[in-house]
């Protein structure tokens, strides 16, 4: 299980929750974000203390 937390355009962290499966905590994230309008969001996954970002590319490689 690991803690994932849900952080706003403007830096602030919305929700924090312990989940069991990367899939289960991005269809979590979507749903904190459910209006999806505003850019900004991200997801960090917490790993021995160190808070790192949640990759959300849908698939999307970046060239």
């Amino acid at each position: 299980m690991a803690t994932y937390r849900v952080i706003d355009p403007k830096g602030d962290v919305v929700e924090t929750r312990e989940i069991d499966a990367a899939d289960d905590a991005h269809a979590w994230f979507v749903d904190v974000r459910a209006d999806n309008s505003e850019l900004g969001w991200r997801m960090e996954v917490e790993h021995d203390g160190e808070w790192s970002f949640f990759d959300d590319t849908e698939g999307v490689s970046k060239q």
